[in-house]
Formats: structure tokens, sequence, C-alpha cells
């Protein structure tokens, strides 16, 4: 009877230990969204293009001349101007962002739609929508 009851007390902590990592190896979708716009927001604001360039579900990656061409542009301002979330797989945005040609001393903007989507195996956010046309 005793063996019994350590062996219940024993399964049950193995349970609740369980339940306890597979709630900390998968985090929220929403907290996901929430760090993912928050790195591509400071990848922009600090000029890692080609960081930011990799939350791009098509061409992640930076070609050689926008690389170069990207050298010359500061980004001063990221603003969220709208936000919203239908479902757990889809988030909108508006944002304006703010920069400058090294060379000419303008301040220009860009108003950009972002479209977050979530894939369902991954879990991963990515950018379905293209990236910011500096010019």
């Amino acid at each position: 009877m005793v063996k019994l009851l350590s062996r219940l007390k024993f399964t049950l902590l193995l349970s609740v230990l369980s339940l306890l990592a597979s709630c900390a190896v998968s985090p929220d979708p929403m907290e996901m969204l929430d760090s993912s716009i928050r790195s591509y927001e400071r990848a922009i604001r600090w000029g890692g293009f080609q960081r930011a360039k990799s939350f791009h579900k098509h061409s992640p990656v930076l070609s050689d001349l926008e690389r170069r061409r990207m050298k010359f542009y500061r980004v001063i301002g990221y603003n969220v101007l709208q936000h919203t979330t239908p479902d757990k797989f889809n988030s909108h945005m508006v944002v304006e962002i703010k920069y400058y040609k090294n060379d000419m001393p303008v301040v220009k903007a860009i108003v950009a739609k972002q479209h977050w989507k979530r894939e369902k195996d991954s879990k991963i956010w990515y950018l379905a929508s293209d990236f910011p046309r500096f010019k």
C-alpha cells in the first residue's frame, strides 16, 4: 500500500512537471507576435535592413545592390499608426517610417501596410507584405 501511494505521488509529480514543461515550450502566439514586431522595428530603426528583410516571407535576402544602396539611408522614426489582429494567424499594421538619405538632409516618410502571418506548423510569424521602399 505504501509503495502504491509513493508511485501515485511520483506519477502525479511527473504529470505536473510535464504539463509545466509543455507550457514553457509553446509560448503564446500573441507574445510571439509582439516579440517579432519589436525585433522587426528595432532592425528597421537601427539600420539592420538585412535582419529586417529576414522577417519577410518573399525575398528574405538583400541583394548586393540593395545592401549598398541601403547604407545611405538613416531611419529616424518608426510609429505604429494602426494595429488589428482579426485571428490567431493574421495581424495587420499600418506603420510610418521616417528617414533621410545621407546626402540629402530632407526627412521623408513611408506609410507601409504590413500583413503579419503565422505559420500553422512552425507557429513563426512572418511578413507577407513587401519590404518598405526607401527612395
